[in-house]
């Protein structure tokens, strides 16, 4: 059973979901649990992928108490009737749900937790506690795996790190001129982007005065803002401060085709932070479509992006190192092209969907070995 208690498909959701069809796909039973109370898209995700949905289940991470009793009781009567090999929950609220519901149940099934983004890392006693009662927890880097034993006191032959996935027949290198001509760029314009949710924790502001700083004497230099989000008035303001408005495009939301035709329109990409499913999928899409990255050297971007090699890591707060990263692409069309080589291989070799759905399955596996509730 794979529970996630969001209504709407998030980065973290479409991760989720990706794992449930890989698993079914591979002749596994999965049922999905999700929060059925507040309007979203995620139900009716679930259902056009084929996958079987426990629709009892409320799992909303704002309930009554009410709510919360009936989840519980629900879920352990379906542990209780060993209908499940195996549980995977992969926010706090389904994860605290989970130990509720399989509390001093006898032959229950195994836990294991998802720990998607850094602030679920942060030290507290019943966030500990929590991790400590799973039986396993899984984590996209291995700095994150360093944090969940070093702080949290899980014994590390029980944190796994499984590196996130990219569709690399989706997310291929190809022509981008459509993007670029919506953009209006002149045809020799360098086009530096970002494609994320606009929100001050993303560090768009920062990146807007580092790249005024290398495009400050490189003219060809093109900054492209993909999204939408919160943030979007203060970076438009610091697109104004920085008097490069006419270089600074703000694009607003592209998805389907029109978005793997925003990163083939793209020269290099930038990110200065984690997503919310904390795989960094942008990232990945980027080096699929054969573009370099300039990424912070934090989290799964600091393992996904190679330095040097398929773009470079920087301090996301020091405006300099991401204007001097941005300067040394802006000057030398060469190393672009061999720097999106590079990641268009790396993303294909390491990030396949089906590299990750072999390790999700082993991992399951082991922890099944182990025997059913033992810790």
């Amino acid at each position: 059973m794979m529970l996630l208690s969001s209504a709407s498909v998030t980065g973290p959701a479409e991760v989720c979901l990706d794992d449930a069809k890989a698993l079914r796909d591979s002749g596994h039973r999965v049922v999905m649990g999700c929060d059925t109370r507040r309007p979203g898209n995620y139900a009716e995700a679930i259902a056009q992928a084929g996958l079987e949905l426990d629709r009892k289940l409320v799992c909303c991470p704002k309930p009554t108490p009410a709510e919360v009793i009936k989840d519980v009781f629900h879920l352990r009567a379906r542990f209780a009737a060993t209908e499940f090999d195996l549980v995977h929950a992969r926010f706090a609220h389904d994860h605290a749900l989970a130990l509720l519901a399989l509390a001093a149940l006898r032959g229950r099934p195994p836990l294991v937790r998802t720990v998607e983004i850094a602030r679920s890392l942060r030290p507290g006693l019943f966030r500990s506690q929590s991790l400590r009662r799973s039986d396993a927890v899984i984590v996209s880097n291995s700095e994150y795996r360093r944090r969940i034993v070093d702080l949290h006191g899980v014994p590390s032959d029980r944190v796994e790190v499984i590196p996130g996935r990219v569709d690399r027949f989706r997310f291929t290198p190809g022509d981008g001129d459509a993007f670029r001509h919506w953009l209006a760029v002149p045809r020799d314009a360098v086009v530096f982007g970002i494609v994320s949710r606009i929100k001050p924790e993303r560090l768009h502001v920062p990146l807007v005065r580092g790249f005024a700083q290398a495009a400050a004497t490189r003219p060809k230099a093109h900054l492209a803002i993909v999204g939408r989000g919160e943030g979007e008035p203060a970076v438009r303001e610091a697109a104004r401060r920085s008097g490069l408005e006419d270089r600074i495009h703000f694009a607003g939301y592209w998805s389907g085709d029109e978005l793997v035709g925003a990163y083939r329109g793209l020269d290099a990409a930038v990110w200065l932070a984690e997503g919310n499913d904390g795989t960094c999928r942008g990232v990945l899409e980027a080096m699929s479509c054969g573009k370099p990255v300039i990424g912070a050297r934090v989290g799964a971007i600091a393992e996904a992006i190679v330095d040097g090699e398929t773009g470079y890591l920087i301090d996301p707060n020091n405006p300099e190192t991401i204007g001097r990263a941005i300067g040394t692409l802006a000057d030398d069309k060469g190393l672009r092209e061999r720097l999106g080589v590079a990641g268009r291989r790396r993303a294909e070799s390491d990030f396949a969907p089906e590299a990750r759905t072999r390790r999700l399955v082993s991992f399951y596996e082991r922890i099944l070995a182990r025997g059913r509730g033992e810790r």
